[in-house]
């Protein structure tokens, strides 16, 4: 799984199931999860 750090902005691949994850580039504990640049549509009703 690809995560954003919230800190430096680098990309960071780890599996989610671990505890205590850490940035290793700047030991951050902020992560965003990269989505991708498509926009969902939704029917309105």
């Amino acid at each position: 799984m690809a995560y954003k750090c919230g800190v430096c902005k680098k990309r960071v691949e780890f599996n989610a199931q671990n505890i205590g994850i850490r940035c290793p580039y700047c030991g951050s504990k902020i992560f965003y999860k990269e989505r991708p640049p498509v926009a969902k549509v939704v029917k309105a009703e």
